[in-house]
């Protein structure tokens, strides 16, 4: 009951902020007249409780449902059904998104929201009347993901508009370059990391067992992800590898004398288990409450499941990712091993017909990665990990809490940052033969530093693999080593890739482009604000 009331007072304190932190095509418009500014609000401890509330809607927001994760079906993992409702996903499955897909502008508007309301905690928490641990803890949330929001924003778009102040710009703002923005990430994030604590002690702060709002150590894994992120494309600053490695160390130091919680599920079936919710291997999560409304929900429960099984079907794993994927608990954990028929008949997913039509109309694998099973007569979900042979769930929404960043990320890019920097040592290797050892996998020993580098690259791909809301997804380091044009390039060729019993399936999505070229990199400015701000231009 107390956790069902800190959830009603938090959507009542958010409801009460709705005014001043409305979305709108232009993020820093807004009709003053009526509005809390920072110079009539912070009176009170209450008001800045309540305005930290209102900016985790906002982060909530911008995750809750498919669209503003759509830009992630560019990596090699993810495609998607070339017709039904889809073609939004499937442009982006192209590199052909336009200005208008929903993607594009939702991605855009939602983390533009979460700036604004960071922004207003930024500019006013300070003058209220609280001690000063509050006014850190709150200032600490709004840089954080302030920062959370730029990052998001800079891999998608490159130049940005930026936004510190909510001043209205009459859509006039320039570009800022690409390294300015970064600098600005950098400035926020150290910030943040220097006044946030390590723990905190009640609800909403801490519930279930782990922190919700954001720590010094979720910091500081979110700066070794960004200093990789700084070293690749565009910017190729290779010097930022060897910030990224002592940054994960912290985080990696912390956990061995026993400072920071995190640790790995012994079972890899337990990651993104529904049952294992609030689990300590979540670094960063975003949570969803099931006690107030579907709204506050996390609305992802069906959309891995095909609609020829019931499901949304928004995401299809990619054949030649899936086929590379190594076997063990991981995989099976990724996707479903085989596909439960409406009759409960179990299938391989390329499975043929007699007159050679797939038994499968989507005939690609399936993750199952956000799936739960339920009691298809109550329509009630189970807690208990997903189990393909079982219903799945056809409900829209349950709590899944979202694993921004998780320990294994930050393990693995310890060990990829240290090799990109020339070297290699122990903790390197155990950082990456821990993890691939709880997928099943044997230990990488001897290897050189380069090769290193490549074998963590690759073990990070696996381990968010269809995960479209981690921080550095699939997509997000493609986009860092500069190898989404060859995805681009296997996708323009869409070969056959044999996959079981002598079937060979090709990726259905088909490209009108034939050529790349580095603009692809990055998505168009939405036409709801490039229309009227002239700088919004490639």
């Amino acid at each position: 009951m107390k956790y069902f009331m800190n959830i009603r007072i938090i959507v009542g304190s958010m409801l009460t902020l709705s005014l001043l932190l409305s979305s709108c095509s232009d993020f820093l418009t807004e009709n003053p007249r009526g509005t809390l500014t920072p110079k009539n609000f912070f009176s009170t401890q209450d008001e800045l409780n309540m305005s930290v509330y209102a900016l985790y809607q906002k982060v909530n927001a911008s995750q809750i449902y498919a669209n503003m994760q759509l830009p992630q079906w560019q990596g090699d993992d993810i495609t998607t059904n070339p017709g039904s409702n889809k073609q939004a996903a499937a442009e982006m499955d192209k590199f052909a998104a336009v200005n208008n897909n929903k993607g594009v502008k939702d991605a855009w508007n939602m983390h533009y929201a979460i700036v604004k309301a960071a922004n207003l905690i930024i500019q006013g928490a300070s003058k209220t009347p609280t001690t000063q641990d509050e006014i850190n803890i709150a200032l600490g949330q709004a840089k954080f993901w302030r920062a959370y929001a730029y990052f998001t924003l800079v891999r998608l778009w490159g130049p940005l508009p930026m936004n510190l102040d909510n001043v209205n710009d009459d859509y006039t703002k320039p570009l800022t370059p690409v390294e300015e923005v970064y600098r600005q990430i950098i400035q926020d994030l150290t910030e943040a990391e220097a006044i946030l604590p390590t723990v905190y002690s009640a609800a909403p702060r801490f519930m279930n067992g782990v922190n919700v709002y954001v720590t010094r150590q979720a910091v500081k894994s979110t700066l070794a992800a960004v200093y990789m992120a700084m070293a690749g494309w565009p910017m190729n600053k290779t010097e930022y590898y060897a910030r990224a490695a002592e940054k994960a160390k912290e985080v990696i130091d912390g956990v061995n004398k026993g400072e920071y919680e995190y640790k790995l599920d012994k079972d890899y079936k337990n990651v993104y288990a529904m049952s294992n919710n609030y689990n300590l291997e979540t670094v960063l999560g975003i949570n969803y409450s099931p006690f107030v409304d579907w709204t506050q929900d996390s609305e992802l429960t069906s959309c891995n499941q095909f609609e020829s099984l019931g499901g949304w079907g928004d995401a299809w794993g990619e054949i030649r990712f899936w086929k590379e994927f190594p076997d063990g608990p991981r995989k099976d954990a990724t996707y479903d091993p085989k596909i439960r028929l409406k009759d409960g008949t179990l299938v391989d997913w390329w499975e043929l017909k007699e007159d050679g039509t797939p038994v499968v109309p989507e005939h690609h694998p399936m993750f199952s990665i956000f799936s739960v099973n339920w009691d298809p007569a109550l329509k009630v979900n189970t807690d208990v990990p997903y189990d393909y042979t079982k219903p799945a769930s056809q409900n829209m929404c349950n709590d899944h809490r979202h694993r921004i960043i998780r320990y294994s990320e930050v393990l693995l890019w310890y060990a990829e940052a240290k090799a990109r920097t020339g070297q290699t040592d122990e903790l390197a290797f155990k950082c990456l033969n821990d993890v691939r050892g709880r997928a099943g996998l044997g230990a990488l020993n001897g290897l050189s530093a380069d090769k290193l580098a490549e074998a963590a690259y690759k073990e990070h791909g696996w381990e968010v693999a269809g995960y479209w809301v981690a921080l550095v997804t699939r997509r997000a380091d493609q986009f860092r080593m500069n190898k989404l044009k060859d995805t681009f390039e296997e996708r323009v060729a869409n070969e056959y890739v044999e996959v079981g019993n002598g079937v060979k399936v090709k990726e259905a999505v088909e490209y009108p482009n034939k050529v790349w070229n580095d603009g692809l990199m990055y998505l168009p400015y939405p036409d709801t604000d490039s229309q009227k701000n002239p700088n919004l231009t490639r």
